[in-house]
C-alpha cells in the first residue's frame, strides 16, 4: 500500500468501518473534528517533499505541536493538558514492579500452552484465503470473494 491509500484506511475508510462516515473521517462541516497540527520545519519533514509519504513514513509524533479532539485541545507543545502527566507517571513508576511480578508469573504459567498455539498459528498461516489481506481496493476484494465462493 501506498501512503495515499495508508492515510485514506486511517481516516475514511476506519470511520467507515465504525459505520460512522457521516460523523468522522474528514474534516467537512458539521462532522467530528480531531486535527493534529504538526511542525513541519522538524526533521521528519525535510527536505519536504509529499506531506503524505512523510506523514505514513517519517513521523513519529516528535512534530506534533497541538491536538484538538472534537474541538477541545488535549495535547499543547507535545503536553497533555487533560491530566497530570508527571503524576501519572509517577503513579505507574509504583505500580510497575507489582504489575511485572504478575505479569512473569502469568507468562510462567502460560507457557505450557506455547506449542498448541504455535501449531495452531502454523497451521492457519498454511491456509490459502479468498480474501486478499494486503493491498488492493473494496471492489477487487468482493469480485475475487465472488469468484471463489462461486466456484466451490
Amino acid at each position: 500500500m501506498d501512503a495515499h491509500e495508508i492515510l485514506w484506511a486511517a481516516t475514511r475508510a476506519g470511520a467507515r468501518s465504525v459505520r460512522l462516515t457521516g460523523e468522522v473521517g474528514a474534516i467537512e462541516p458539521g462532522r467530528k473534528a480531531d486535527l493534529a497540527l504538526l511542525d513541519l520545519r522538524t526533521v521528519n519533514f525535510t527536505p519536504l517533499n509529499d506531506v503524505r509519504n512523510h506523514l505514513v513514513y517519517c513521523e513519529n509524533g516528535a512534530s506534533i505541536r497541538q491536538v484538538i479532539v472534537n474541538g477541545r485541545v488535549v495535547v499543547d507543545e507535545g503536553r497533555c493538558t487533560l491530566v497530570d502527566e508527571g503524576a501519572v507517571m509517577a503513579e505507574i513508576r509504583e505500580l510497575a514492579p507489582e504489575l511485572l511480578a504478575r505479569h512473569g508469573e502469568i507468562e510462567r504459567a502460560n507457557a505450557a500452552f506455547t506449542p498448541y498455539f504455535a501449531e495452531i498459528h502454523r497451521r492457519c498461516c498454511a491456509q490459502k484465503l479468498a480474501v486478499n489481506r494486503y493491498a488492493d481496493d473494496e471492489a477487487s476484494w468482493i469480485s475475487s470473494a465472488h469468484d471463489h465462493s462461486s466456484s466451490s
